[in-house]
């Protein structure tokens, strides 16, 4: 267990050699704005949260909050005991590049934006945080939030949106598709035009489509479209298959051995559904999974290396 002794004291000489002789170390620092900031940091199975700028008076969190000043932090420990620190009094950038200096944590922090976080200056947080690993955007924050927040930390290497800020103008949300993440997460609407920009790695879209249009995605990438593209997976809805499968219709499909689908379903944590290879004309290879849900068909494509 992680115990608050080793933020107590401002000597970070002190702390790191505590680190350094128990061998823990960060594998991440996460970061959510909302009408506080919470710092978790994760060493190993065990995880401890700081929280700052959590202004007792302020019961709405409505009032503007200044991350360059010297704080305090609630430090939330092991089965959610919880310990208001006196000492030290750092501010926000300050105690980021504490915790990643005791615990050696050189990765980017995951970064998530939810209800209250306009108590905060946008531009301040992306001079304090720099740049971060995940970008994770809930619903609870406005549109107008949204784009701000899109425009200062704007190079992620994995991004996640419950929403599209831009319904009025398809052109700036379909900018966000073309850019190269290693991930993108949507969970509102999107057109098979969407689909064919996706730039990323892997793609997980949320909403349901409908056969049709995964169908001609599908003719799309075998064409060659969505080049960097290793992993999709998206929902179909159960209502769609009243008149039969169509999703593969017009496609060449190719059985696999019971062992190769096992291996595959393991790596990908597929735990049941069927399994069929498609190829590309440039000779990539590719299975189509599918897995059941809830009134869903689950269906993946996974580019096979």
């Amino acid at each position: 267990m992680i115990h608050f002794r080793f933020f107590i004291s401002t000597v970070s000489t002190k702390s790191k050699n505590l680190v350094a002789s128990l061998k823990l170390r960060a594998e991440c620092v996460n970061i959510r704005i909302s009408r506080m900031i919470r710092l978790a940091v994760y060493v190993g199975r065990a995880h401890f949260n700081l929280f700052i700028y959590n202004d007792s008076k302020d019961q709405n969190g409505e009032s503007p909050a200044d991350i360059t000043l010297p704080v305090a932090a609630t430090y939330l420990g092991y089965q959610g005991s919880t310990i208001q620190l006196t000492t030290p009094l750092l501010s926000f950038h300050n105690w980021l590049n504490f915790i990643q200096s005791v615990f050696c944590c050189t990765l980017p922090p995951k970064l998530v934006f939810d209800q209250g976080c306009e108590r905060f200056d946008f531009s301040s947080l992306k001079n304090a945080i720099g740049n971060v690993n995940w970008l994770i955007l809930f619903s609870q924050s406005t549109d107008i939030q949204n784009k701000m927040i899109l425009k200062y930390f704007n190079a992620p290497n994995h991004l996640y949106m419950r929403r599209n800020p831009f319904e009025e103008a398809t052109c700036e949300i379909q900018k966000i598709f073309i850019q190269n993440f290693k991930t993108i997460g949507f969970q509102d609407a999107y057109t098979l035009d969407d689909m064919l920009l996706v730039n990323s790695e892997k793609v997980e879209f949320f909403i349901p489509t409908t056969q049709k249009q995964f169908n001609r995605f599908l003719k799309h990438w075998i064409r060659g479209s969505n080049p960097r593209l290793q992993e999709m997976s998206l929902p179909i809805d159960e209502t769609d298959f009243v008149n039969g499968e169509i999703y593969l219709k017009g496609i060449r499909c190719m059985e696999m051995s019971e062992e190769t689908k096992r291996d595959i379903r393991q790596k990908h944590r597929l735990l049941n559904g069927d399994m069929v290879q498609i190829r590309r004309q440039d000779g990539t290879t590719a299975v189509i999974a599918t897995k059941g849900g809830y009134r869903v068909l689950n269906i993946y494509l996974i580019v096979l290396h």
